[in-house]
């Protein structure tokens, strides 16, 4: 084994040889989750950010609450569309960097919830 490769590194090579635990790969099922799921709300926020740099008042007259209320909500379908189409590719650069982590401690990270609260 190569001297340079220390602590995760050296776990996700040793761990790339075996087949994966049902347990892990519940845990990686769980990653790609959360992952996507984050790309999601980093995107949702970012088209937000954007949106308010456009002005409120158009042609027709000043943008009403529910027309903002909608627009907020077409955002966040096209954030959530956005990653799971993982075109972006986010959810992947985290998952890759956090994929020996969680195989690591498979038996905890398979027991995470990761489902999004209806606050969000």
């Amino acid at each position: 084994m190569d001297i340079t490769r220390t602590g995760a590194a050296a776990a996700a090579a040793a761990n790339a040889a075996k087949p994966l635990t049902a347990e892990q790969q519940a845990a990686l099922k769980k990653l790609h989750d959360a992952a996507t799921q984050f790309e999601g709300v980093f995107l949702n926020m970012l088209m937000s950010a954007m949106r308010d740099t456009v002005p409120k008042e158009t042609i027709f007259g000043k943008t009403s609450g529910a027309e903002q209320m909608w627009q907020g909500m077409l955002d966040q379908q096209q954030a959530d569309a956005i990653a799971k189409s993982g075109s972006l590719g986010v959810a992947r650069i985290m998952e890759n960097q956090l994929r020996a982590s969680v195989l690591l401690d498979a038996a905890r990270e398979s027991k995470t919830n990761t489902k999004r609260s209806s606050g969000s």
